[in-house]
């Protein structure tokens, strides 16, 4: 305070100001420090943001690659000719998506794999069956609607009886339904005139809204219809999505028809005949089973055509005990083996129907709303912009074919998914024209009876694990 009242100010200012310049005299070098630490820091902190962002996992969705694939196959090879032919109207060819419902963490993740295959092929079978003739209803309407005088109104008489049903409402919000209604008795109120008073009451004021409503049915024959590739794609995430691609044609109607009434009385063709036996066609890859479903026309190594139809089921169960495991692994066969012989039913003789119900709305209004607020009554509006959406779809498809004779089982395999590692069981079975000769002779022969000689029992001896197979006693001279 001396200072100050002995110097003039800028005596003061001056003196500070030296003596700053004093003691900042190594300041350049302190200053030029934290500038470049300061340099660093944001150039780690930029570095660790890259790192961070190139860590996190891409977000690939498997619903385009598959587009892409489908797209791929159509621009080439025989998924072109399918796509070429169907455009000149010589065949019917179109394809259809589903999405698997959970992801591989789940236990039956093989089994919805399954069914999303069954899902894309209801999709393209109800787009054949639309095709083929659809009945199509469809309604729109545009509303414009104001009435302000619309505000509802509370009556004098639920004005007054408020405050009194306000403190029954206290006194009885403990009690619920017969308990409640009997506390209103007690105090001289029917419970019919306590629920006819509500806290608060609504009208439309106003409305601006357009809507459509579709309704599209279509029922035919999938008889003939086949599925001639399928498709899956995923992402990191485990998220799989399934696609089909089916053809029907005239042609393969006819062949589908001739082997209904044929009795097995089918012609080889040399030129389609195969290098290998079926049966050798699908062992040599038998990973590409993953991917085989539904039903296919191959050529045997003599030219005949034979119907294999795919059938696959995941198992479960991922414990330790083999019991567990075989009981597991048996019922996986068997559903695999229902849907085999499904595929063969609505290739013969089936119908598919299809129901599409779709409406839509788009809507703004305005909602008048009066509140009681003690005895008196409060006035406000809620206005909303709303698009609403419905959709009711169903397909269905029904096989049925009866007496069908020459199929067999050919072989059964189980594989690990090569991603997730879930077991996956399989069963093939194949119609030959062969094969249902030969059963229609068996039918037809009555078989000589020979006495055969009772072995005596083996004695029991100590388990190990292996394999064994019968030897082979019979030639294939003797059929």
């Amino acid at each position: 305070m001396n200072l100050m009242k002995k110097h003039p100010l800028s005596l003061v200012i001056s003196s500070l100001l030296a003596a700053n310049i004093a003691i900042a005299e190594p300041a350049p070098a302190v200053e030029s420090s934290s500038e470049v630490s300061v340099a660093l820091t944001d150039a780690d902190q930029q570095t660790a943001a890259d790192i961070a962002l190139a860590s996190q996992p891409s977000m690939e969705d498997p619903g385009l690659k598959i587009e892409a694939l489908i797209e791929q196959f159509e621009s080439q090879g025989v998924g072109s000719k399918f796509r070429s032919r169907a455009e000149r109207g010589e065949l019917y060819y179109t394809t259809a998506i589903a999405t698997v419902m959970v992801k591989p963490e789940h236990r039956d993740w093989g089994n919805f794999r399954v069914m999303a295959y069954k899902e894309a092929l209801l999709k393209a079978q109800a787009k054949y069956v639309e095709s083929l003739g659809v009945s199509i209803k469809s309604e729109a309407v545009q509303k414009l609607f104001d009435d302000q005088s619309q505000m509802p109104e509370f009556t004098a008489e639920e004005l007054r009886s408020s405050s009194k049903i306000i403190e029954i409402l206290n006194k009885a919000v403990a009690y619920a339904g017969g308990v409640l209604d009997q506390k209103l008795e007690e105090l001289g109120i029917d419970p019919s005139e306590f629920n006819a008073a509500p806290p608060e009451k609504r009208a439309l004021l106003f409305e601006r809204s357009v809507s459509e409503r579709t309704i599209a049915k279509a029922r035919q024959s999938i008889a003939g219809v086949i599925p001639v590739k399928t498709f899956e794609a995923y992402d990191n995430q485990g998220n799989h999505v399934v696609a089909v691609a089916i053809v029907a044609s005239s042609r393969f109607r006819q062949f589908v028809d001739d082997i209904i009434n044929s009795k097995g009385d089918i012609t080889a063709n040399a030129k389609k005949a195969s290098a290998l036996s079926i049966s050798e066609q699908l062992r040599s890859n038998k990973s590409a089973l993953l991917d085989e479903f539904g039903i296919r026309r191959l050529y045997d190594e003599q030219g005949y055509p034979v119907l294999v139809s795919f059938g696959q089921s995941g198992n479960p169960y991922r414990g330790n005990d083999y019991q567990t495991l075989a009981d597991n692994r048996e019922l996986s066969y068997a559903a695999a083996k229902g849907q085999s012989y499904a595929n063969l039913a609505y290739l013969f003789k089936s119908n598919a129907s299809s129901t599409d119900i779709t409406s839509q709305k788009a809507k703004r209004s305005t909602v008048g709303i009066a509140s009681k607020d003690g005895d008196g009554v409060t006035n406000t509006e809620d206005s909303s912009v709303n698009f609403i959406r419905a959709i009711d779809r169903e397909i269905t498809a029904k096989g049925n074919v009866k007496n069908l004779t020459g199929t067999k089982e050919l072989f059964r395999w189980t594989a690990k998914h090569p991603v997730h590692g879930h077991e996956i069981n399989g069963v093939v079975y194949i119609w030959h024209p062969k094969l249902e000769q030969t059963a229609r002779a068996l039918k037809n022969f009555t078989p000589e009876r020979k006495t055969t000689v009772k072995q005596p029992p083996k004695q029991a001896t100590s388990v190990t694990a292996g394999t064994s197979s019968s030897p082979d006693r019979m030639s294939a001279d003797d059929f």
